[in-house]
């Protein structure tokens, strides 16, 4: 099978992280991949070299002329299937499919948002109809694009994230005395929908519920304007301020993104993510490899990877009390219990995240596209969790 990856870049995201990991478990089992991008970014071409995967990207053009370049350089290629990650890159993929084509074509979304079962989002999704497959990693995401174009039901195939379990493992050896300080971190931009503010809120009522309580959450992250609008850097300010107001400045560290993320999941007690929304959070999946409890909002999939009590706590995002519950209910526990708790989180990232499970999905997927068929795949997870369908009923 000659299989083409496309992508707008190869930055450091999760999805390129994800097509990255994809690519290399497919060349490594006989597959000829190359890998096809718009924008420049290196990051992850050294890893894809090393695996002796072709990275070429089609360079310049604006918004209109690079439909055309693009699909003139997709019909020039030689290969049985296409693999389109990201919302981008699949419309491109699909406006190349036109009129007819004569490769397999798979296209794939990674975020589920709500109202994307409508307007323009709804629209965009129609041209999904041109593709053999649709994948996506939550089931959550499946539900949005189906309720959007009933007609592909069937045609898309939840399948979830993968990790090195490897690089993201418990630490090893005795685990270092502590000062007795809870450790909280949170990796993420800071985007509206990731709710810094809320979780500010909570941390004042954890405050004054239980003033004795020492602990600190530590946000990796740095603020992305792009998704906020131009310049609006106005709910972090707003955020930084409510810190003030209520006193708590030893309670918060923003520090910069790492790329050695592992070692900051090893030293925390637990991850605490609070966002509105999301579809199957890269963060929540690497702190449960590394053996950490997590603490998350319930929405989307989040049911499917934390069990609430088993391996953390899940929180209405909406509701600053109900979060500063969930922490409560963590600090409250023994550290014999957050052991557990951490080591219940690993044992479920090896079920849910294992690569070669993973690659087996995705070449079952990309062979049948290849050949043209019409088989119903079963989705990875199977399980749809109850928090993915609440969000679905209440989308208006």
């Amino acid at each position: 099978m000659r299989l083409l990856c496309f992508i707008d870049y190869l930055g450091s995201g999760g999805a390129q992280r994800q097509l990255t990991f994809l690519a290399r478990h497919l060349k490594k089992s006989g597959v000829d991949v190359e890998v096809l991008t718009y924008h420049e970014s290196d990051f992850f071409i050294p890893v894809l070299a090393e695996a002796g995967i072709n990275v070429e990207t089609v360079r310049g053009g604006g918004r209109f002329t690079k439909v055309f370049s693009l699909r003139k350089s997709i019909r020039a290629r030689k290969f049985d299937v296409l693999l389109a990650f990201l919302n981008a890159p699949a419309l491109y993929a699909e406006i190349a499919a036109l009129p007819r084509r004569r490769w397999g074509l798979v296209v794939s979304e990674r975020l589920a948002v709500p109202g994307s079962s409508m307007g323009f989002a709804r629209f965009r999704r129609y041209l999904h109809g041109l593709a053999d497959y649709v994948t996506t990693n939550s089931h959550t995401n499946r539900l949005l694009i189906e309720k959007a174009v009933p007609g592909l039901t069937g045609k898309v195939v939840t399948i979830y994230n993968a990790l090195d379990l490897e690089y993201f493992s418990p630490l090893q050896g005795p685990v270092p005395a502590g000062d007795g300080r809870l450790r909280f971190v949170v990796l993420a931009s800071h985007q509206l929908k990731k709710n810094l503010l809320g979780l500010v809120e909570a941390a004042h009522q954890v405050v004054q519920a239980a003033p004795e309580l020492d602990f600190t959450i530590e946000w990796f992250g740095r603020f992305d304007a792009g998704k906020n609008g131009p310049g609006d850097t106005g709910p972090f300010e707003q955020a930084k301020r409510r810190i003030e107001t209520f006193r708590i400045q030893d309670r918060f560290i923003f520090s910069e993104p790492t790329s050695d993320v592992a070692a900051v999941y090893r030293r925390a007690d637990a991850l605490i993510l609070p966002s509105f929304y999301e579809g199957l959070p890269n963060v929540v999946c690497e702190a449960m490899a590394c053996g950490r409890p997590v603490l998350m909002s319930n929405v989307c999939d989040a049911e499917n990877l934390v069990r609430e009590g088993d391996n953390g706590f899940l929180f209405d995002p909406r509701d600053p009390a109900d979060m500063a519950r969930a922490i409560l209910r963590f600090a409250a526990l023994s550290g014999d219990d957050r052991k557990l708790m951490g080591e219940k989180s690993r044992k479920r990232a090896v079920i849910l995240f294992n690569p070669e499970r993973f690659a087996a999905h995705y070449r079952r997927v990309l062979e049948s596209a290849m050949r043209r068929e019409q088989t119903i795949i079963p989705h990875w997870c199977e399980s749809i969790p109850q928090s993915a369908i609440r969000m679905i009923e209440n989308e208006k």
